[in-house]
C-alpha cells in the first residue's frame, strides 16, 4: 500500500507542476514553464498533459524537432485521447506534413466528432493535399457544426473563402469573406481577402482601400508580405507609381515564412 500513497503524491505533484507551468505557459513566461514542466516530468514521466504542454512550448521556441517527439509521445501514453490526437496532428498541419496530419485528424475527430476545430483542420490538411474535392465538405461540415453549437468562427469562413477563391468561385468566396467581417469587422483576413476580390472584379481602388486597412490591423494570419505584394499590384493598375513602388520594396524585404 505504501508504493500506491507514494504513486498517487508523484501524480499530484506532477498535476501541480503542470498547473503551474501552464499558467506561466498562458502569461508568456516560456522559460519559467519549461523549468516547471520538467518538474512535473520528473515526478511522473508519464503524465500526458504535460508532453502536450512540451510541444507547444516548443513549438512557442520553433523547435520544431522537440515539439514532434512530444506530441508523438503524448499520442502513444493515451491513443485515446482526442486532444493527444488533436495536438499531434496540428502539429503535422504548422509543419507543412499534411499526408501524416489528415490520418491523425481522423482518429481525431472519430474521438471527438463535434469538436470543430478537428473538422477545420482536416478541411486544411486536405486543401494542402491538393484534394479541394474533400475539403469543401469538412468546411461546410465545420461551418454547420459551429452554427449548431453557437460558435460561428471567422477562422473558418476565411479559410473557406481562400479555397473558393482558388477555385475561381468569386461570388461565394464573397459571401463567405462577408460572414468574417460580419462576425469581426476589424478582421485582418478579412479585410485582405475582400481587397484581394476586389482587385479581381477590376475595383483597384476599393483593392487598395482594403489593403491599407488589412496592414493596419493586427493579427498573425495574413502576412505583411502578402498584402504588400497586393498593395503593390493595385496602386500599379491605378498608375500611383510612388506608392506601388514603396509597397514594392516593402514586400521585397518581408521574408517569405515556409510555417503556417
Amino acid at each position: 500500500m505504501i508504493w500506491l500513497a507514494m504513486l498517487s503524491l508523484g501524480v499530484s505533484l506532477a498535476q501541480q507542476n503542470y498547473d503551474h507551468a501552464n499558467e506561466l505557459f498562458r502569461q508568456g513566461q516560456l522559460s519559467q514553464a519549461a523549468d516547471a514542466l520538467n518538474l512535473s516530468l520528473k515526478e511522473n514521466p508519464s503524465y500526458l498533459p504535460a508532453w502536450t504542454l512540451r510541444g507547444k512550448i516548443a513549438m512557442a521556441y520553433d523547435r520544431f524537432d522537440y515539439a514532434r517527439a512530444a506530441f508523438r509521445r503524448a499520442a502513444s501514453l493515451d491513443p485515446n485521447s482526442a486532444y493527444a490526437q488533436f495536438m499531434l496532428g496540428f502539429f503535422y498541419y504548422v509543419d507543412n506534413d499534411f499526408s501524416n496530419a489528415a490520418p491523425v485528424l481522423d482518429r481525431a475527430r472519430r474521438l471527438d466528432p463535434d469538436n470543430p476545430r478537428v473538422l477545420l483542420y482536416q478541411a486544411l490538411s486536405q486543401e494542402g493535399l491538393a484534394h479541394p474535392d474533400l475539403a469543401e465538405p469538412l468546411y461546410q461540415k465545420t461551418i454547420a457544426l459551429e452554427a449548431r453549437l453557437g460558435r460561428p468562427n471567422p477562422e473558418t469562413h476565411t479559410a473557406y473563402g481562400r479555397l473558393l477563391f482558388t477555385l475561381n468561385r468569386y461570388e461565394e468566396s464573397a459571401l463567405q469573406v462577408a460572414c468574417v467581417l460580419q462576425l469581426d469587422p476589424h478582421s485582418r483576413d478579412g479585410r485582405y481577402e475582400a481587397g484581394r476580390l476586389a482587385f479581381e472584379r477590376d475595383n483597384y481602388a476599393e483593392a487598395a482601400q482594403y489593403a491599407e486597412k488589412a496592414l493596419a490591423e493586427p493579427g498573425s494570419g495574413t502576412l505583411d508580405r502578402q498584402i504588400h505584394f497586393l498593395l503593390t499590384r493595385a496602386y500599379s493598375r491605378l498608375g500611383d507609381t510612388a506608392n506601388a513602388e514603396r509597397h514594392r520594396k516593402q514586400f521585397e524585404a518581408s521574408p517569405p515564412t515556409l510555417r503556417r
